[in-house]
């Protein structure tokens, strides 16, 4: 036999390849940055890369793939329990020797339980991710892959000096070749890792951290402070202060019915492993409400807006006696809802709800009357007739002007309309937490 393709053959492969190339979607645009190297920075602090999480949950949407030479018939991929399983390590093995790559020192020479054994390796800073959004228009071969891998990853710096987030921020990451290439995948990550990078702050920050002088964090102390006021939010409070304060926001003018648009803009959906809630936003810094049975056992949430977007929320306070929890976001400047100080309104006024029923009718609206200001086994609930169901725990109560009155807790399953709600105003004090208009 000729070892020659046969013009039908030819016209075949040919006729694929246009195929493939028609079905192929466009990568999704993402401006590259040069990652800033530590040679030459004269570092003296270690870093070491936590393993980063998975935040996507089973069945999720991942793009199309295609197996075989000609890559056609593209099938849907979505995410799997291997998947989340594995791909944290994957992407911090990776993440691990572009560390060393770009020159910054890493304790234990990169392996992730070196310090946990040798002091002397202990870092003095930790890089972490989350992956929040990946994307695969790809076409495998024998481990080697053509096509695009978009990622979208929440890189955090951690001071273990200071034990707290010093640096954080969302990046995306592309790689693209109409070859097939081996590593295509960890060229992504590679490239959201770089954006991270690129950013002075992080150089700044390692710089700074190993023995920075009293003078010099009273200067950093204060030019935060000034910038968060500059921007409208409440400084930060230090990380042993069990207060935190707030900067909240006033009530959009024109009342509930006239805002319900941007009202429900500021209510989420809340998804973690158990099941699914809502909450929302009381400032424009990234923080949240929502019930503590929502995010039970979960150090991260992963949270959808109403616009489709996803992003993933820290948990950051809890209070299961009082069933309300506190959440850390990436996002900031979105819409956020004014909450109500003083009494709540006289019983029988109109009162509205907003939250995600049985976790798919996202950002749905109910009317209904405050029915009650009761005490039950010795905590104060709100009651309403207004319509709440699975899912919508978590999500916000409002008055008329479309101020935050209470948290959706739950509802009796013997009627309909005795719904109870957890007052924001004690809300806010379980937590321990001070939001000013």
């Amino acid at each position: 036999m000729s070892s020659k393709l046969s013009p039908w053959l030819l016209s075949l492969a040919l006729c694929a390849v246009a195929a493939h190339a028609a079905d192929t979607p466009p990568p999704p645009v993402v401006v590259q940055k040069p990652a800033l190297s530590a040679q030459g920075a004269d570092l003296k602090v270690t870093l070491a890369v936590d393993k980063l999480k998975v935040s996507m949950l089973q069945g999720d949407d991942m793009g199309g793939s295609s197996f075989g030479w000609f890559c056609i018939n593209r099938q849907p991929m979505t995410v799997n329990e291997n998947y989340i399983k594995n791909y944290g390590g994957f992407m911090s093995s990776v993440a691990t020797q572009e560390l060393k790559r770009l020159g910054y020192p890493l304790a234990g020479k990169g392996q992730a339980n070196a310090f946990d054994v040798d002091v002397a390796a202990a870092p003095d800073f930790r890089i972490g991710g989350i992956l929040t959004e990946a994307k695969h228009e790809v076409c495998w071969l024998d481990n080697r892959a053509e096509g695009w891998i978009y990622y979208k990853v929440d890189w955090a710096l951690f001071s273990e000096k200071q034990q707290k987030v010093v640096y954080q921020a969302t990046t995306e990451g592309l790689a693209a070749s109409k070859d097939k290439i081996p590593d295509l995948a960890k060229r992504a990550i590679v490239s959201s890792l770089s954006n991270f990078l690129a950013a002075p702050a992080v150089l700044d920050a390692l710089k700074g951290g190993d023995a920075a002088p009293a003078a010099a964090a009273s200067a950093a102390t204060t030019a935060a402070t000034t910038a968060a006021t500059n921007a409208g939010v409440a400084p930060a409070e230090p990380a042993n202060a069990s207060v935190m304060s707030f900067k909240g926001v006033a009530p959009a003018g024109g009342g509930a019915l006239k805002n319900q648009a941007q009202l429900r803009n500021a209510v989420v959906t809340l998804e973690t492993a158990a099941g699914s809630g809502s909450g929302f936003f009381i400032d424009k810094a990234g923080h949240l409400l929502t019930n503590a049975h929502v995010v039970k056992g979960s150090k991260y949430a992963r949270l959808k807006l109403q616009n489709g977007d996803k992003a993933v929320a820290e948990v950051v306070k809890v209070n299961e006696q009082a069933d309300v929890a506190l959440l850390k976001t990436a996002l900031t400047d979105g819409d956020a809802l004014a909450l109500r100080s003083g009494p709540a309104p006289e019983v029988g006024t109109d009162v509205y709800a907003i939250g995600s029923p049985l976790g798919v009718l996202n950002n749905s609206m109910t009317r209904g009357v405050l029915s009650a200001d009761r005490v039950m086994q010795g905590r104060r609930v709100l009651q309403s007739d207004a319509a709440v169901t699975f899912g919508s725990s978590g999500g916000p109560l409002l008055d008329a002007d479309g101020r935050v009155i209470a948290i959706t807790q739950g509802g009796m399953e013997s009627g309909k309309g005795f719904n109870f709600f957890i007052p924001i105003e004690d809300a806010l004090k379980a937590l321990q937490l001070n939001v000013t208009p």
